[in-house]
């Protein structure tokens, strides 16, 4: 991020083991563009997605990773991995990097912040949509309902 010369980029990094992170980096967050949030309540995790315009989630595995609805539903372009469980698609609600390949990851970063912010907004906005739209939890029951009874129907 530091060879990033221009300003117009914030980081802020929050979750646990922030300050194991802090003191192996000291660094990367001695620029002034990079803030340690730690671990954030749930509200306080909110108000940040909703602030944000991009949200980075470079997971290595997760099951489904949560976090990363959060960030759609708050607005947020998505930068993540096919490992975070998520329904993010390469193009679609942000990009999708390969676990573990930082230079991917730098790059991905890198294109977006250099993106026109109508287009990431945008992109943010359909995001949200589609998470109000498709995944609230009422939803969840209603299409698992649905699925049992196309199984049931089968015969399978």
């Amino acid at each position: 991020m530091g060879k990033l010369k221009t300003e117009a980029w914030r980081l802020a990094v929050a979750g646990g083991g922030s300050r194991e992170l802090l003191a192996g980096h000291r660094e990367f967050f001695a620029d002034h563009r990079v803030v340690s949030k730690g671990l954030l309540s749930r509200v306080e995790l909110a108000r940040c997605m909703r602030e944000a315009d991009v949200f980075v989630f470079p997971s290595l595995a997760e099951g489904s990773a949560r976090v990363v609805f959060e960030a759609l539903a708050a607005g947020c372009y998505v930068i993540t991995t096919p490992n975070s469980g998520s329904i993010v698609e390469d193009g679609v609600h942000g990009r999708l990097v390969p676990p573990g390949n930082a230079e991917a990851l730098a790059n991905a970063i890198r294109e977006t912040l250099f993106m026109d912010r109508k287009a990431i907004a945008a992109v943010g906005m359909r995001n949200s949509e589609l998470i109000r739209n498709e995944y609230r939890q009422v939803h969840y029951g209603d299409k698992l309902v649905e699925l049992y009874r196309q199984v049931l129907e089968t015969g399978a």
